[in-house]
């Protein structure tokens, strides 16, 4: 996988600042990448993408985060039905659980020379994405798509999507892996590509 290189200023850029050999008045300076990730494969997919972004970029630092959810919502939390606080069992084995899930995302940052650790946080997915990215400094994010359908996203809500619009900071969506063609009724799989 590589990543094109589009021909725009990067945030916080110089005026007048020179461009890097060879990329025509583009200048990287993110310092801090926050990868924000669904699970194990995601993370790995993303990690990818970071290490072909910053790869020998010198002081660059690379966050791979997965947010889990709450077991109870906090709205639905009553008397009866409190909340599941940080400290109980199913968070704690859930959070052990998803940092054991990003190792792998790290060692691949890790071996292309880039600083890299991984973080779990609590909460709503999307709000969680903007307020770690935002009180951890972060210049870049880079996050997934499920590759839902516009109608699905709509109804279902879509992380990358509240990111976006939300968050303050650059934000990078990589799109998932097309699918492979699905053969039409009566049609072997070769007639169909």
């Amino acid at each position: 996988m590589s990543i094109r290189r589009a021909n725009v200023a990067c945030p916080r850029q110089q005026a007048g600042a020179a461009a890097e050999p060879g990329e025509a008045g583009v200048r990287h300076v993110y310092r801090k990448v926050l990868v924000a990730a669904d699970g194990k494969e995601e993370a790995v997919r993303l990690a990818h993408v970071a290490r072909d972004l910053c790869a020998g970029r010198p002081g660059i630092r690379v966050t791979v985060l997965h947010v889990l959810r709450p077991p109870v919502p906090p709205s639905l939390s009553s008397p009866f039905v409190p909340a599941v606080g940080a400290g109980d069992d199913l968070l704690l084995l859930g959070e052990a659980n998803a940092r054991a899930d990003l190792e792998e995302a790290k060692e691949i940052l890790a071996e292309a020379g880039i600083a890299a650790d991984v973080d779990v946080a609590i909460g709503v997915p999307g709000e969680e994405i903007c307020r770690y990215a935002r009180a951890g400094g972060y210049d870049l994010i880079i996050m997934g798509r499920r590759g839902l359908g516009r109608l699905q996203e709509i109804l279902l809500g879509s992380v990358s999507e509240y990111v976006l619009r939300h968050s303050k900071i650059p934000v990078l969506i990589v799109q998932p892996k097309e699918a492979p063609v699905e053969p039409v009724a009566g049609q072997s799989r070769r007639e169909s590509q």
